[in-house]
């Protein structure tokens, strides 16, 4: 029994060294989203493409002490500026709610060709992921937690047709010349600058100021007609070919013509204008002017003649009845 006293306290004379670590304590706090989501929006600005989502969500700490707790955000792809609360302090058996703030621009860059586009909603998708990380004596602790939310761009539609023009490229904006009695052909092309598919259900064209311009379209394919959003910013789908003629009346005028195309999702319509200077036919009346004038004088001569003959008339005319009287009234003699 001595020697077994002696032992222990030889043992208890061996320092014993303490592992340094951040305590662990019991997980008595949760955390979540305040609005359960399956997908939260990024409203997008129709003007300035940019967007701001606000995700609130609240901790639960029901511990009797003030628990300070310090974020981190995360994005799976695409990195979007974050505004959160920092670190901040629960107190015990307190229900509270914070907020993050994510801001950015909806449109994609194009290395390739240095356009910036819209990035396509039917496709893109991301996950923000928040870390609620416990401190500890400045330290973090393993009582941490994590949640995750998927959110996605607004839908924005803006679909146009544009007329063909001769280096490859479109425009809302064209004008021609066009000569009396002839025709020619333009192209057409439908763009989807939105940022999901949508689709030409119907067109409609109409002329002012030349009521004498003729058309006829003729679209490639039937309607309606999908349009999926442009990769780059001359993306587009070729739609059909408009026919356009004078006739050989035509006077000289300038011609305006509106294409107008109709979208399916939201059943606005788009139009492209076309100006046309429509030139007359040459008329050439020299020879019909030379004619005119030969009748004038040939006219006029006859006329002289004739006024100069009636004096010369009426003078014979005149001493004829003189005499004829003077017959007549001669006294008769026995």
């Amino acid at each position: 029994m001595r020697s077994f006293t002696i032992f222990l306290a030889f043992i208890l004379l061996i320092p014993i060294h303490a592992v340094s670590q951040v305590p662990n304590p019991d997980i008595q706090w949760t955390a979540d989203w305040e609005v359960d989501q399956d997908v939260a929006i990024m409203q997008i600005d129709s003007e300035s493409y940019n967007f701001e989502l606000i995700l609130e969500f609240w901790i639960n700490n029901n511990r009797v002490t003030p628990i300070e707790v310090n974020f981190e955000v995360e994005f799976e792809e695409v990195e979007f500026e974050v505004d959160d609360p920092g670190q901040v302090s629960v107190s015990g058996n307190s229900n509270e709610t914070f907020e993050i703030t994510i801001t950015g621009s909806a449109l994609e860059s194009q290395s390739a060709s240095n356009d910036e586009i819209l990035y396509n909603s039917d496709e893109f998708r991301e996950t923000v992921s928040l870390s609620l990380i416990e401190m500890i004596a400045g330290q973090a602790a393993d009582s941490s937690r994590q949640i995750s939310q998927d959110i996605e761009f607004s839908k924005i539609y803006d679909m146009q047709v544009e007329f063909e023009t001769g280096l490859d490229g479109t425009s809302a904006d064209m004008e021609t010349t066009l000569k009396a009695g002839t025709s020619e052909s333009e192209k057409l092309h439908v763009l989807n600058f939105g940022n999901t598919a949508d689709a030409v259900t119907k067109y409609s064209i109409s002329v002012s100021r030349c009521p004498q311009l003729n058309y006829e379209f003729s679209s490639i394919g039937s309607l309606p007609l999908a349009v999926t959003p442009a990769q780059n910013s001359d993306d587009s789908v070729s739609f059909g070919t408009l026919e356009i003629s004078a006739t050989s009346s035509h006077p000289a005028k300038e011609c305006i013509l509106e294409f107008s195309v109709y979208s399916e999702a939201t059943g606005y319509s788009s139009y492209a204008t076309l100006k046309i200077d429509v030139l007359a036919t040459e008329i050439q009346a020299e020879d019909d002017d030379d004619f005119t004038e030969v009748d004038g004088d040939s006219d006029t001569s006859g006329l002289d003649t004739e006024s100069s003959s009636l004096p010369a008339l009426s003078s014979i005319f005149c001493v004829i009845s003189f005499i004829f009287t003077a017959l007549i009234r001669r006294p008769v003699q026995k």
